[in-house]
């Protein structure tokens, strides 16, 4: 059974945009989509055009939580740190 992850993204309008660069490079989502138990993501810019949503589908929780780790240990924090305006949200469905 599958798991749907949404996360919440609180960037600056120019956060926002960069992260969305990002996703799109070589660093992004071409990784995620290498990572054991990836299935799909989404990017959803809400209409404030800072507020950035993640709709991915993951073969677990704990799929989701390793690739998290992975990221997090790999520096994903020092690019998304100062392009925050809050700490980031991720919920499991």
């Amino acid at each position: 059974m599958s798991v749907t992850v949404i996360a919440e993204l609180p960037f600056s309008q120019q956060g926002a945009q960069d992260f969305i660069d990002w996703s799109k490079s070589d660093d992004g989502y071409v990784l995620t989509r290498q990572f054991e138990g990836f299935k799909s993501i989404e990017t959803w810019l809400a209409e404030d055009n800072k507020t950035v949503f993640l709709h991915q589908k993951w073969t677990s929780k704990d799929a989701h939580q390793a690739y998290l780790a992975k990221r997090v240990e790999g520096g994903l924090m020092e690019f998304l740190g100062p392009r925050l305006e809050n700490e980031f949200k991720v919920t499991y469905f």
